[in-house]
């Protein structure tokens, strides 16, 4: 009977293992795009405020 729960554990971890790095990629995946629709933001914020200099320096 160990015997047999030892494999069902074996395969939990290893199912659990194969779930959390399905997750894992998941959040990176996210957590990229976040970043770059963050750092488009900042570029337009900063293509508009150097436009708005320019525009005054003329």
């Amino acid at each position: 009977m160990s015997i047999i729960s030892i494999i069902l554990l074996a395969l939990l971890v290893i199912l659990l293992f194969r779930v959390g790095l399905s997750i894992l990629r998941f959040l990176i995946y996210v957590g990229i795009i976040v970043l770059c629709i963050y750092l488009g933001y900042q570029g337009i914020l900063w293509i508009m405020e150097n436009f708005n200099s320019y525009f005054s320096f003329i």
